[in-house]
Formats: C-alpha cells, sequence, structure tokens
C-alpha cells in the first residue's frame, strides 16, 4: 500500500521508481530534517521543497546517493507503508554494494583492455597505411578511401563526406554492398537509440586512432551490362515473360516491370524488385 507523500520517510521504507530500470528499494540513511509538508510541484512534474536526502538500495543492486526529499516525494517515485526492519535492510545494503564493486572492476578492466588495444593498434600492420594524424570526418574518409582500393583494386570509388558526422560511399559494379561494409562498418562510431530518441557513442578503440563517424552510406550503381545480366537470368528464370509482359533491360530501366508480377513476391515490386534482388548478389 502507498503512503501518503505528506508523511516522513522512515529508515526501512520500502520505496520504488522506474527510472534507469531501478524497481524496488529500501532507504538506509536520511541525512537532515525531514519537511515533506513542504514539498510542492511545478505544473504536476517538476517538484521542489523538503529539506532531507536519502541513501536508497535497490534489489536490482543499484544504490541511489543524496537523492534530495522533493524529488523522493515527486511522481516518478512510490513510497510505500512497507517498512524492513534492520537485517533486511542490510541485506539489500550489502548485496547492492556487492554489486556496485563488481560493476567498478569490470569498468576498470574494459578501461585497461580499451588502452591496451589502442595502443596495439597504432602499430598494428594491418593497418599500417592507415591516417592517424588527421581528425573527423576528413580522417575517416582518407582511411576508408585507402582501404577500399587495398581490397578492391580496380574499382573506381567515390569517398565523400555529406556533412560534419556522414560519409557516402559510391561505386559502380565490383564488389557487393555487403563485402563493401565488411570494411566500412568499423568505422561507425555511434547508433540511434529509438527508445531515448538519441544518437549514443560506441567509439571503439580502432575509431579512436584511425576515425569515426556517425553516419556511413554505401550506394552500388550498376552498369548496363551488369544490368542485362540480372535482368537476362531473371527472364530466364520465367521463360522471358510473366503474365504475358515481356522481361527486357528497356523495361528494366524505364521502371515498368514494377507493375509485373506484384502480388507473386513478397516484396510487391514485381519483377523490377526481383533483378534488383539479383544485381545486389552479383559480382563483378
Amino acid at each position: 500500500m502507498k503512503m501518503q507523500n505528506a508523511q516522513a520517510v522512515a529508515v526501512g521504507q520500502v520505496v520504488s521508481t522506474l527510472l534507469y530500470n531501478r524497481g524496488r528499494g529500501v532507504v538506509f540513511a536520511i541525512h537532515g530534517e525531514q519537511k515533506p509538508a513542504s514539498v510542492r510541484s511545478l505544473s504536476g512534474c517538476v517538484s521542489y521543497g523538503g529539506n532531507a536526502t536519502f541513501d536508497i538500495a535497490f534489489e536490482s543492486g543499484t544504490i541511489s546517493r543524496g537523492l534530495p526529499e522533493s524529488i523522493l516525494h515527486g511522481r516518478q517515485w512510490c513510497i510505500f507503508q512497507e517498512i524492513k526492519n534492520q537485517e533486511e535492510t542490510a541485506c539489500i545494503v550489502k548485496h547492492a554494494e556487492l554489486e556496485e564493486c563488481r560493476i567498478k572492476q569490470e569498468k576498470e578492466e574494459s578501461e585497461r583492455h580499451y588502452a591496451a588495444e589502442c595502443e596495439r593498434l597504432k602499430t598494428a600492420t594491418e593497418y599500417a597505411g592507415l591516417s592517424q594524424d588527421k581528425s573527423g570526418v576528413v580522417q575517416v574518409t582518407t582511411n576508408i578511401r585507402k582501404e577500399l582500393n587495398i581490397n578492391f583494386p580496380g574499382v573506381k570509388f567515390s569517398v565523400r563526406k555529406r556533412g560534419y558526422d556522414s560519409v557516402s560511399i559510391n561505386w559502380l559494379d565490383g564488389p557487393t554492398e555487403d563485402e563493401v561494409r565488411t570494411v566500412t562498418d568499423k568505422y561507425k562510431d555511434s547508433y540511434f537509440d529509438s527508445m531515448q530518441d538519441m544518437s549514443v557513442s560506441v567509439a571503439s578503440p580502432f575509431n579512436r586512432i584511425y576515425g569515426g563517424v556517425s553516419y556511413l552510406f554505401t550506394d552500388r550503381d550498376y552498369s548496363d551490362e551488369m544490368k542485362e545480366k540480372a535482368v537476362a537470368a531473371i527472364a530466364k528464370k520465367y521463360g522471358g515473360s510473366l503474365d504475358g509482359e515481356e522481361i527486357t533491360l528497356a523495361r528494366f530501366n524505364s521502371g515498368e516491370l514494377h507493375r509485373v508480377g506484384r502480388d507473386l513476391f513478397w516484396h510487391h515490386q514485381g519483377v523490377q524488385g526481383e533483378i534488383n534482388r539479383k544485381l545486389a548478389e552479383m559480382q563483378r
């Protein structure tokens, strides 16, 4: 049962919050004199007032220290009438402290590995020709261009910046987009978190040394020769026509084949989509 917000909180009091997935916890220390009656809210969401602060250990294994009284009595927290005894409270606190210690040790170990990998990469033979002395998108475009030329000799790539934090890569025929991404994906240093509606940095040791950007765009173009091969392969599969409609390069180039056989394919893009899928798989 929830407690009325105007009442003072005791050591051992059970509370809960949805913030940071912390869930249920117990108050194990109170600092200062409580003044719950002075807590007010502005526009129903921003709380102010109060005087005390609270240390709370959560069953999930985290600790919140110095939580203001106005926040604890706010809309994002629940205060329950249940009060844990001293032994139960101590057990929850001990568990949370051990979890904090474990997480701290794991973080420190991860930081050591990260630093060591950065040092290794500086002299790694597989990246000997890449730039370490530039910064931002300029470094990324320079290094991607070098790597693509090494991995796919004879293919002309256009590697250009599309802003301060994005790069576009275009080429004709040659390797598939998946093959190119095996080279370029390591230069991506962030992703979009739809839950938080924000970009989250995941910069790797490679990004620290050789550069990274938030956005990488790959776009493979096809010559008429490649298109002819793909069209011929699909035409052969369906005997030259489908639903009485001829499958030809000219009709593919004009986009007419979108309406041919649309109900036969899951993507509803007709024969046009089948030819595009064939092109995406083809190498030259």
